[in-house]
């Protein structure tokens, strides 16, 4: 398999599902390509295709001016289930997780408790409370060290059919830790699993 091409026909595909990106294949093509060549050579093309869903969903850059992060696109979402900020994992979450909502849900009153987490055992309950167009949710995550509770992603799915936007999270993974994060219709996903080959779960 040539990668570089493989990159370039994938672009292509994601272009006509609406994720354009083209303008970034030589970045994203070099994230890709700066793996051991070794471990490139063994990877299938489902995990080459979850490398580059980590750099379109993770890649970008810093406006000065505005002084925050600009991604290269507002559809893709992509982040380490291993979490570097513990005592605010989820709230980071939702405020990502919002770029690639469209403003179609907001998230306001963003609070987050991890009292009941023990610092030694790093077990217990994190909490986290908020406001979804308006009304109130609050979800008792299940902490283990830096891990980020995989079921949170169900439960916001499950504030997303209250809120009938007629979208829906949709997961894939990069075959490592990384959680990729698609908002689309049923229809959408029909679509991207058929010209890209990769399985979508829905939360």
């Amino acid at each position: 398999m040539n990668v570089k091409e493989y990159i370039h026909e994938s672009l292509e595909k994601l272009r006509t599902l609406g994720i354009d990106v083209m303008e970034q294949e030589e970045i994203l093509a070099q994230s890709v390509l700066r793996m051991p060549e070794d471990i490139l050579a063994d990877m299938d093309e489902e995990q080459i295709l979850g490398l580059l869903f980590d750099s379109i969903g993770g890649l970008g850059s810093y406006d000065e001016e505005k002084q925050c992060y600009l991604p290269m696109t507002d559809q893709i979402y992509s982040f380490d289930m291993e979490v570097f900020e513990i005592s605010q994992m989820y709230t980071n979450f939702l405020k990502e997780l919002s770029r690639i909502l469209q403003g179609e849900l907001v998230f306001t009153d963003v609070e987050e408790d991890d009292c009941k987490v023990g610092q030694e055992s790093g077990t217990g309950i994190q909490t986290i409370r908020f406001r979804c167009n308006g009304t109130a949710y609050e979800y008792n995550a299940k902490a283990y060290y830096d891990w980020f509770d995989p079921r949170m992603l169900i439960f916001m799915n499950q504030v997303i059919r209250q809120q009938n936007t007629g979208k829906s999270l949709y997961i894939t993974s990069d075959g490592y830790q990384n959680c990729i994060i698609f908002y689309q219709t049923e229809e959408w996903a029909g679509k991207f699993q058929e010209l890209l080959g990769i399985h979508l779960d829905q939360p």
